[in-house]
């Protein structure tokens, strides 16, 4: 199109220059108008630049175009051969099977999740068991420590109380001791008086005497009231 405005133009320009050749003679004598046909000239000179530009215009979006055709053709080769090796590994390998393993290792994991979970739950109640046996053992050690305490000192109140009665019971045959022994020399003394009064005499004194002085040694009866040693504890307690 360019090629073919471009001849027009100029076989424009031959003409004229042929119709001012022709006309020469006939024109020297009067003026000739210079720019005459430069409006047109003009006209397909800005025609062919807007033309040109359009053109470029059109080159540059047909290359992007191309660029952009490349693209989406190198896109669906390689989605084309994605799609071959897709389809030729589903055709040839066990990826079926495979997932179908994954699946099953799937539902046993959540299985044995679960029994885990289970057996978590009866280690806490087993160590909740445990824990309460060993409070159990600790508050038993603790009662028995506490009853042994009590035991000895119990035993300790028992041999104070044995100790404490012993010692009044020695205290009070000690007493009685110290009373038979004073009623052993009171007789004595009584016997000895009547001796010497037998080997004066040679006789022994009047039964009234005798009674005065005191009783015979075997006439002697020890009185024994069996409340006087509990009154004897009562009066030292």
């Amino acid at each position: 199109m360019l090629s073919s405005l471009k001849e027009k133009i100029l076989n424009v320009k031959q003409t004229v220059q042929l119709f001012n050749a022709d006309g020469n003679d006939r024109k020297r004598r009067k003026d000739v108008n210079l720019y005459a046909g430069a409006e047109i000239l003009q006209h397909f000179q800005d025609h062919w630049a807007e033309l040109h530009d359009i053109n470029e215009q059109n080159a540059k979006k047909a290359d992007e175009v191309a660029e952009e055709i490349d693209k989406v053709t190198h896109k669906i080769t390689s989605s084309k051969k994605n799609l071959s090796l897709i389809t030729h590994i589903l055709s040839t390998s066990n990826l079926v099977q495979n997932i179908t393993n994954c699946l099953d290792n799937v539902r046993d994991l959540y299985a044995q999740t679960d029994r885990i979970e289970k057996d978590l739950i009866d280690l806490e109640n087993l160590i909740d068991e445990v824990q309460f046996e060993n409070l159990k053992s600790k508050h038993r050690y603790h009662l028995e420590q506490y009853e042994e305490r009590k035991s000895e000192t119990l035993k300790s109140f028992h041999k104070s109380l044995e100790d404490n009665h012993s010692k009044k019971l020695e205290e009070y045959e000690a007493k009685k001791k110290r009373e038979m022994e004073e009623r052993q020399r009171v007789f004595q003394d009584a016997f000895k008086a009547d001796l010497e009064i037998y080997k004066n005499l040679g006789a022994l004194p009047e039964t009234n005497q005798s009674q005065r002085n005191g009783a015979i040694l075997e006439e002697i009866q020890i009185d024994y009231d069996p409340n006087e040693l509990d009154q004897f504890f009562n009066e030292h307690a």
